[in-house]
């Protein structure tokens, strides 16, 4: 939420200090007094697109925590918001050091590259939190609770289960094959559901604390349903983002190789 707060802030600010001039059509942008500094070739124009470029490199060290880091380098979740942080604040700054506009085939590459990457990355990150991770640990501590507030129905319920066990996708799948059976671990999570029903008494007759164990079991059980299959297609997603990834960072050290060769080097003198 911090780093939502302070991305939402700097666009904000980015967008407040420029309005006057964003708002203008481009024959009416030439006669604004700050024409040459925000626009894209501007001092300030050119220096929000330097600042995305950097952005995109610091960006990729997601990648190398990934495979090469270990735990003492911090949590992969911590490097993960701050993946998603800065995807997000080079997006917004290269809408910035655009003016929003694209009047070049390469500048209007680099946008849809990155914004292709931004799309992909932020359903990446809803299939992050949709993941696996512990689905089996978490369903046996629900099973736990209830069966505290009501003995006698672990067996049972753990049998509901097993009766319908979830989709099982190998880890090699396509991705279309994961996108294929999502279908199959909604109607498990939902059949579930209706067999736990049978089990449990009414929600009226419940205790406050039995409501609250039911809840986690059925929240639980639909994680463990779709955990094989999450899984797949997250590998799956990673590879399409990454593949879109290295496309964006092509088409953007491209389009900076070629402002830097036509001189626009302010930054660096």
């Amino acid at each position: 939420m911090i780093l939502g707060l302070v991305l939402l802030s700097i666009t904000v600010g980015l967008a407040y200090r420029g309005w006057s001039f964003y708002r203008l059509s481009l024959e009416d942008r030439i006669e604004h007094p700050e024409f040459r500094a925000l626009r894209p070739s501007g001092w300030l124009g050119n220096g929000y697109g330097y600042v995305a470029a950097m952005l995109v490199v610091m960006n990729l060290s997601y990648l190398i925590r990934r495979r090469f880091g270990n735990a003492s380098m911090g949590s992969m979740r911590t490097w993960l918001d701050v993946h998603v942080f800065t995807g997000l604040l080079a997006a917004s700054l290269v809408s910035f050091h655009s003016a929003f506009q694209l009047r070049t085939p390469i500048a209007s590459v680099s946008a849809a590259s990155l914004g292709t990457v931004v799309v992909t990355g932020l359903l990446g990150r809803f299939l992050y939190a949709l993941g696996p991770g512990g689905a089996r640990e978490r369903l046996a501590a629900a099973l736990d609770a209830v069966e505290h507030e009501l003995p006698g129905t672990r067996s049972s319920l753990a049998a509901a289960i097993s009766q319908r066990p979830g989709p099982n996708v190998p880890a090699n799948a396509s991705l279309l094959r994961c996108l294929l059976v999502i279908p199959s671990w909604l109607r498990t999570a939902r059949v579930r559901r209706d067999g736990f029903g049978m089990l449990l008494p009414a929600r009226r007759q419940m205790s406050r604390e039995l409501r609250h164990a039911t809840r986690e079991l059925y929240a639980a059980s639909a994680a463990d349903a779709r955990a094989s299959g999450v899984a797949a297609l997250l590998r799956s997603w990673r590879a399409l983002h990454r593949f879109f990834a290295l496309l964006m960072l092509s088409a953007v050290f491209l389009h900076a190789g070629v402002a830097w060769y036509y001189g626009y080097r302010w930054i660096f003198t």
